[in-house]
């Protein structure tokens, strides 16, 4: 053979061998660290992008069917590595330093952490842009704007119930209303007697909750019942004496918790409860 044609084989066959590295190397699907943001994903239609979840990614139950990679607050890098996805989302909240890692390993890495209802809708069309869903995180948007509106006119002009929500037992803890579950307790037509906590979420003094005597109490600190109605010196408590105590099984505290659209039903369930503490006034 003559060497013009045995060069010429020899680089055909390094074209293929790049070729096929250049395949097994292409990033592919998206990683999503935020049970929040795989709720968003799932919303605008594109679960099927999806390669990998933390443990804590739960809704909707078909994402059980992807790799986990960790849970929230212990990621299994190696495990991202192995998947190679073209987009990797986490959370500011514990994730600052995976995120920074995967970044180094040049992976695209988008950290979404919404505070707020308007937060929630701007990382909703920042990720339907990310993921070209721009049209249905578009629509997404609209519809929730319209839900909140009618929520917010609904409870309009309406007597208040003092709500107090509790999520830790030890210390005592409950949220301002900065927090995203401050303000869904705000549109749905209700008082949160810590507003003005300096953090969104922080240590509260039983002595504040007893002074501020609230109507309501949502409770998603592990406590039972009997514990919180024997507290000592909350027997004058309104949300005491009338039994009117919601715990998770009542309400879903995920609905409250996570920024996504599901946080509708939320504040529908909050306008429900606070409309049946009306009728009682």
């Amino acid at each position: 053979m003559k060497k013009s044609g045995i060069l010429t084989v020899i680089i055909i066959i390094l074209f293929a061998l790049s070729c096929k590295q250049t395949g097994n190397n292409q990033k592919k699907g998206i990683v999503v660290l935020s049970p929040e943001v795989a709720e968003i994903i799932c919303a605008l239609n594109a679960e099927k992008e999806i390669t990998g979840i933390t443990a804590e990614c739960n809704y909707p139950p078909s994402l059980q069917q992807k790799k986990i990679v960790g849970s929230f607050s212990s990621i299994d890098k190696e495990a991202i590595i192995a998947l190679n996805p073209e987009l990797i989302f986490c959370s500011s909240l514990e994730q600052e330093n995976i995120a920074y890692d995967l970044k180094n390993l040049g992976f695209q890495v988008e950290v979404i952490y919404p505070k707020g209802i308007n937060e929630m809708l701007s990382d909703i069309e920042r990720i339907g842009t990310l993921i070209r869903k721009k049209e249905e995180a578009a629509k997404l948007v609209n519809y929730l704007k319209e839900e909140i509106e009618k929520i917010k006119a609904n409870a309009q002009g309406k007597l208040r119930p003092k709500v107090y929500l509790e999520i830790y037992r030890n210390p005592l803890m409950s949220v301002s209303d900065s927090s995203f579950i401050g303000e869904l307790i705000e549109l749905a037509g209700g008082d949160n007697i810590f507003s003005t906590l300096e953090r969104d979420y922080a240590r509260i003094n039983p002595e504040a909750v007893i002074a501020a005597k609230p109507d309501i109490m949502i409770c998603y600190s592990q406590e039972t019942l009997k514990n919180i109605i024997n507290r000592k010196g909350w027997q004058n408590i309104p949300a005491i004496q009338k039994r009117r105590i919601y715990f998770e099984k009542d309400i879903n505290p995920d609905l409250l918790q996570r920024a996504t659209s599901r946080c509708i039903e939320g504040m529908k369930e909050l306008a429900k409860i606070f409309a049946e503490w009306r009728e009682e006034q």
